[in-house]
């Protein structure tokens, strides 16, 4: 079925290029928008650099790779996500996408860092397409020379731990400069500081958007559209694109929402002052259109999660369990393994598309 050219990005002289948009192209027609397949990669890691323990890299899934766009019929906004296997993680023009090797990536949604492997039997071709997907759908920077300047395997657990050093700086200031925190969410207190339950809320937050953007519950009065005008002095950027890009407080919010809700339940709202302690972020201007939430748009999705699971007085004991695998620690260095409880998350983060 035929889909938006303008989603995908430009065909390029690269015959390979066509080829691969010609492969990848899925398209399914829903009543209040499309949900394209752009890429599908058949065998990936997916991993966790915790925050809390910088010693640390948490395995989260092996499985198949896919991005998927969600374009909305009646208004500009779209929304691209990347999953491997049920873990859903969601890209915006201001989340951070490293490339530390020639098949390894580093990705930032505020309050969680992910590694992402692909094996060496990945075409290259493949490869290429998922640069330009990045380039097009997140802040993107090509830092593969890492790699190199490591001298280390991607699947030696010590070069992922290292790489975060080496990109931590630019990390951090891409992200105060887009204005959002650096380091684990400030209302994630108490027992939210998990990162693997927030990396669960994260998968959850990243398919209710888009299913309410396809099923018609996410509507244009829930949304502000911030359109900005033509940048002369960036020549790469596309030409003639009517759509507008997430910014990544559309799911951060949500979550924070949710973390706040559960501060206040709990009876620990007096550790939101002191976490939430600290300098102020400068913005920068957007370089494309963008949308966000305004506060009925955050109030309508956080009662659709609140009703899929997401409840303040939701007893942890009756959430499903996660995969044996999920969350497993495959590094650290030096100090005793810790548990890591996986309660208080959405059900649906449990079944794939």
């Amino acid at each position: 079925m035929p889909i938006s050219a303008s989603l995908l990005p430009t065909y390029s002289s690269s015959v390979d290029s066509r080829t691969i948009l010609c492969f990848e192209e899925r398209c399914l027609r829903f009543p209040c928008g499309e949900l394209i397949q752009a890429l599908r990669v058949d065998s990936s890691d997916l991993m966790l650099l915790e925050y809390q323990d910088g010693r640390v890299l948490r395995f989260l899934r092996r499985g198949e790779f896919m991005m998927k766009l969600v374009k909305h019929s009646f208004s500009p906004i779209l929304v691209a996500a990347c999953s491997v296997g049920c873990v859903y993680w969601p890209l915006a023009r201001d989340a951070p996408v490293f490339r530390v090797g020639s098949r390894s990536f580093l990705m930032a949604v505020p309050g969680l860092l992910y590694a992402l492997r692909f094996p060496p039997t990945c075409p290259e071709q493949r490869m290429v397409f998922l640069e330009v997907l990045f380039m097009r759908f997140s802040d993107y920077s090509d830092l593969s020379h890492i790699q190199t300047d490591i001298g280390a395997s991607d699947c030696d657990p010590s070069f992922w731990i290292r790489a975060r050093n080496k990109i931590r700086t630019a990390l951090d200031s891409k992200l105060l400069q887009s204005g959002y925190f650096s380091g684990i969410s400030p209302t994630a207190v108490g027992g939210q500081r998990s990162e693997l339950l927030r990396v669960f809320r994260t998968s959850g937050t990243a398919q209710v958007v888009m299913k309410a953007v396809l099923a018609g519950i996410l509507q244009s009065v829930h949304t502000d559209i911030h359109e900005m005008k033509p940048d002369t002095e960036n020549p790469s950027r596309p030409a003639d694109i009517p759509e507008a890009y997430p910014k990544i407080s559309v799911f951060t919010n949500l979550m924070e929402a949710l973390e706040l809700a559960w501060a206040v339940s709990s009876g620990s709202s007096h550790l939101l002052r002191e976490a939430a302690a600290g300098d102020p972020a400068m913005l920068k201007p957007s370089e494309f259109n963008t949308w966000s939430l305004n506060k009925s748009g955050i109030v309508c999705l956080v009662e659709l999660l609140m009703h899929t699971g997401e409840t303040p007085d939701r007893n942890s004991s009756n959430q499903p369990a996660s995969e044996p695998e999920e969350g497993t620690e495959i590094h650290k260095e030096g100090g005793e393994d810790e548990e890591m409880n996986t309660e208080m998350i959405f059900p649906v983060m449990h079944r794939g598309d």
